[in-house]
């Protein structure tokens, strides 16, 4: 078997990643110096995200681990006898604490607080009467998945109100447009958390944006589509609505002249939400307890539709 392994590892995470494949050859796309796909055109396993082309041209492929939850780029493949799994969950808590840590961040002024550090300014005093608390409030979450669910967790330190929406889950408790824009209203902190298709696409537009209270927060760690970018921005330099944290963002890197990076009150995350010291290893671990089933024929790990 010939694994080909489009993930950049360091020399200690090419060593695990050796020593637990039994006799299988892997080759290691960071290694190469041309032309990988022919080198990849012959590997039955690929563990890394690579171009859909390579997917749809492939005569050997038999199995495509993912390194991430998205799957957007595999959708409606037209060589569908590749099987392809990805990191279902695997998100999950590092993502809920950048999003539980960007809203406390923006309550309690510490976006704030640590710029003015470098400035050396004191401005304790005046600030106080402006910081809000987490505590008690109304927090809707868009996408009752894992990372919504972890949220909830982490929330319920805080005794928070949690509601989610989602159309399909039955644990969610709004289901239809209507029910969303009425749960909107009424939000002190909007979170999403949902996967990009046709419908979640400008889910939040302009016209959801402004049944918003001028005290809420908007924070999205799902897919930058979610929300209209240049909608959100006039709302965040109005001050309409008290701030947001963005993990996600439509186009990244974002353009140097997005409204984003002048907008008041707006963490920026830079898609980091899911980072954490071992996340690498973690991916190899979770490639390798699916790489047996695959050896044995039998059911995969979070297969993709």
């Amino acid at each position: 078997m010939k694994i080909f392994c489009a993930i950049k590892l360091n020399s200690n995470e090419k060593e695990f990643l050796l020593e637990n494949v039994g006799n299988s050859e892997v080759i290691f796309q960071d290694e190469l110096t041309s032309d990988p796909q022919k080198y990849f055109s012959n590997c039955n396993v690929c563990f890394g995200n690579i171009p859909r082309k390579w997917v749809e041209e492939s005569t050997q492929l038999n199995w495509l681990q993912l390194e991430s939850v998205g799957y957007d780029p595999y959708m409606d493949l037209t060589n569908r006898k590749v099987k392809i799994s990805n990191l279902k969950g695997f998100f999950s808590i590092p993502v809920a604490e950048s999003a539980v840590s960007g809203i406390l961040s923006l309550m309690r002024g510490m976006n704030e607080l640590a710029l003015l550090k470098d400035k050396k300014e004191w401005v304790g005093a005046a600030m106080r009467p402006s910081l809000c608390m987490l505590e008690g409030s109304n927090v809707l979450i868009l996408g009752a998945g894992a990372i919504g669910f972890q949220i909830k967790k982490l929330l319920s330190a805080f005794n928070c109100e949690v509601s989610f929406y989602a159309k399909f889950n039955p644990e969610a408790q709004y289901f239809s447009s209507e029910e969303l824009s009425k749960a909107i209203s009424e939000a002190d902190v909007i979170i999403g958390c949902l996967p990009e298709s046709p419908e979640t696409i400008h889910l939040i537009n302009e016209e959801r944006l402004n049944l918003m209270k001028p005290t809420a927060i908007v924070v999205n760690v799902g897919r930058g589509s979610l929300i209209d970018d240049f909608a959100l921005a006039q709302k965040l330099i109005n001050g309409s609505i008290a701030g947001a944290v963005l993990d996600v963002t439509p186009k990244e890197p974002l353009p140097e002249d997005h409204p984003f990076w002048n907008c008041p009150n707006t963490i920026l995350s830079q898609h980091t939400g899911g980072g954490y010291e071992e996340e690498v290893m973690d991916k190899i671990k979770v490639f390798l307890k699916n790489l047996q089933p695959y050896i044995n024929n039998e059911p995969l790990n979070n297969l993709i539709p």
